[in-house]
């Protein structure tokens, strides 16, 4: 599962740098390589993180057969999550095919609904994960692994996702009415749930 995940993204984020021909993300950390290996290494943790609840899978002796069914729901919350982010990544891929959309930004599609609906479906999958892990736990100790999908959730929203990509899109798509409607309107993550963001631009 964690496999699957991880060369989906991989896979959407390996065609975007060859079109770009960079991943943006590390111009200036590159040139620190301290720091790009600070990054590398938490990038890694990371990952082992989200894959730790499912790791009791392995050491369990037997199956909780009354929460049976838990396995299964977290199983589809996962598939759902996964297919919901590949298909937000797949059409934020092919919007930026077009030399049309060179500049612009995209509202269509999933991206209608949610302003970040490849984050949606990532947390979605994680949280997932650590569901369908949940009848092989062996002691109630074990249920405080949910830490590790609800930091994943924390850091998107309030630290290294959500934060970054809407500063640098409202720095660039600011004074754009268009934009700042579809801000407005659009829930942050969640489709159809919560509110948009205002944009407020200062007079010069």
């Amino acid at each position: 599962a964690v496999v699957s995940t991880q060369s989906t993204g991989g896979t959407f984020l390996l065609i975007r740098v060859i079109n770009a021909g960079e991943d943006k993300r590390f111009r200036d950390i590159k040139k620190n390589k301290p720091r790009f290996f600070i990054v590398w290494m938490i990038q890694g943790i990371w990952v082992y993180l989200n894959m730790f609840p499912s790791l009791f899978v392995f050491q369990a002796e037997h199956l909780h057969n009354d929460l049976v069914m838990f396995s299964y729901g977290g199983w589809l919350l996962f598939m759902f999550g996964l297919i919901f982010e590949t298909a937000a990544d797949y059409e934020k891929t092919v919007f930026r095919s077009h030399p049309a959309n060179k500049d612009r930004f995209i509202s269509t599609g999933l991206w209608s609904i949610s302003r970040h609906p490849n984050y949606f479906g990532e947390m979605l999958l994680w949280f997932g994960l650590w569901v369908a892990s949940v009848p092989f736990y062996t002691s109630p100790l074990q249920l405080l692994s949910v830490f590790c999908p609800t930091l994943t959730f924390l850091l998107i929203l309030l630290v290294s996702g959500v934060p970054k990509l809407e500063k640098a899109a409202i720095e660039k798509w600011g004074k754009d009415p268009e934009f700042v409607k579809y801000m407005a309107e659009t829930p942050c993550i969640i489709p159809f749930f919560g509110m948009g963001k205002e944009i407020v631009n200062k007079s010069e």
